[in-house]
């Protein structure tokens, strides 16, 4: 047998040591999600937010079914959301408010950095996509920290917790979120995110949050990864065929919601009616027929909604508008009849409506768009201290006047915020809008010129 020599030994230790250091020199690729079709993923967590009387907080779970890898190199991804919100107020022996459970369901694309696309509308503020976040490019940009925009204008900012070398394969990320609700409501958001790169995905979030504005307190929440399964090809293929056709009757939902009131909206809302009933009958897994079963009682309810609506509208649409005179935040004085010959557009709202803020940036770019044509927009603020009204003026710097509205609202059969009232040239109201749309800049533009048309 061949007898190793020291210096034999000396040079192999040296060269296993050099391979050793080398490896460790090298840079850690970048973190990569590394998902497999067929794949379950269940994310568990809870929350809790303290203030001065009371208490509120959610137990959420979400699920994420990989159906499929696509041409660009993106998963599809089906994801079902529970979340069970509960509130209580006093000591620790108060009676809870009863709880309330919401559910999410929908699709999406996501990409191994984390890009998100074909998103669903108001998918952040459904939970789906809590534990899929933007991923650095590489080691340098995971130290000077990159962004992700959010749907609404919003941004997430991310960086290394900790400027030390991550261990081989374990991330940790600081996330803080900026936006309009931040500023308004006086919050802070952060969190840290726990992503196991030889696994592809992140295991846990810690997440901490603090409000000024409404509810004054702190909060703490947890979420972590429970299973990462395997599921059947033929039930995963069986659930990608079923959200097909419960997704495509959700989009007939969404379509009656926006088609407005009159012949528009019945016809739209007897089409989604059939869909979902029609859908309801075609799919066998009980995830899909129990979602099914709840859009169905969802439409019901909304239809009440619409009826109710409807009635509100005819109260004003097509009448003359009705007559007030009131003051600004800064004193000067306004009136209807002062607007007459222009179209006048009057938004409802208040500071504790988030809907009615979110909006304010496209009433904004409204204002802009018809600088020097005979449009004026007026913020009807209902906040009983002026305070409020004064803060939002100055932090999204509003470039049209904001009345005190008291007692106004009324007048229009205004019962949700923001709501947004459409007066022509002679004082007819010839638009009404509820609530917070995407495009809502684009109705409103749309409606506002084929007013001016119609005076040429």
């Amino acid at each position: 047998m061949k007898r190793i020599t020291p210096s034999l030994l000396s040079v192999g230790l040296l060269a296993l040591l050099t391979a050793i250091l080398a490896r460790s020199a090298e840079p850690q690729p970048p973190p990569r999600y590394r998902l497999e079709i067929g794949q379950e993923l269940v994310y568990e967590g809870s929350s809790r937010f303290k203030y001065q009387n009371g208490s509120h907080g959610t137990t959420d779970k979400t699920t994420f079914w990989v159906t499929r890898r696509n041409d660009d190199g993106s998963w599809h991804i089906i994801a079902h959301n529970e979340n069970i919100f509960s509130q209580s107020y006093g000591n620790a022996d108060a009676a809870q408010t009863p709880a309330r459970k919401q559910e999410a369901f929908d699709a999406f694309e996501l990409y191994p950095d984390g890009r998100i696309a074909n998103a669903p509308q108001g998918y952040q503020e459904k939970r789906l996509p809590a534990t899929f976040v933007s991923l650095p490019a590489d080691l340098a940009s995971a130290r000077t920290g990159w962004e992700q925009k959010q749907e609404d204008g919003d941004k997430s900012l991310f960086r290394l917790a900790s400027q030390s070398d991550p261990a081989p394969g374990k991330w940790v990320f600081e996330k803080t979120d900026e936006g309009l609700f931040n500023e308004i409501y006086l919050s802070t958001s952060k969190a840290f995110i726990h992503f196991d790169a030889q696994r592809g995905l992140i295991t846990k979030v810690e997440s901490e949050y603090t409000q000024g504005y409404g509810f004054d307190g702190k909060g703490t929440g947890t979420v972590e990864l429970k299973s990462a399964g395997q599921k059947a090809p033929a039930w995963i293929a069986q659930l990608a065929q079923e959200t097909d056709v419960l997704l495509k009757a959700k989009t007939m939902v969404h379509d009656a919601s926006e088609a407005g009131q009159g012949d528009g909206h019945n016809k739209a809302s007897a089409t989604a009616e059939k869909a979902l009933r029609d859908g309801r009958d075609k799919v066998k897994l009980p995830l899909i027929v129990a979602q099914f079963d709840a859009q169905i009682e969802e439409f019901s309810r909304s239809a009440t909604y619409y009826a109710e609506e409807k009635k509100r509208e005819d109260e004003v649409l097509n009448k003359a508008a009705a007559q007030w005179s009131t003051v600004d935040i800064d004193g000067k004085k306004h009136s209807l009849a002062g607007c007459r010959g222009k179209v006048i557009v009057l938004d409802f709202w208040y500071r504790g409506c988030g809907w009615c803020i979110k909006a304010m940036p496209q009433i904004k770019e409204v204002v802009e768009h018809y600088q020097g044509k005979p449009v004026v927009v007026l913020g009807m603020n209902t906040d009983r201290d002026e305070k409020d009204a004064r803060f939002v003026v100055a932090k999204l710097k509003l470039n049209y006047a904001t009345l005190k509205a008291e007692g106004l609202p009324e007048k229009y059969s205004v019962q949700g915020f923001p709501t947004l009232i459409i007066i022509d040239q002679k004082g007819v109201v010839r638009g009404r809008h509820v609530g917070y749309s995407p495009t809502l800049r684009e109705e409103l533009v749309k409606k506002i010129d084929g007013l001016l048309a119609s005076e040429r």
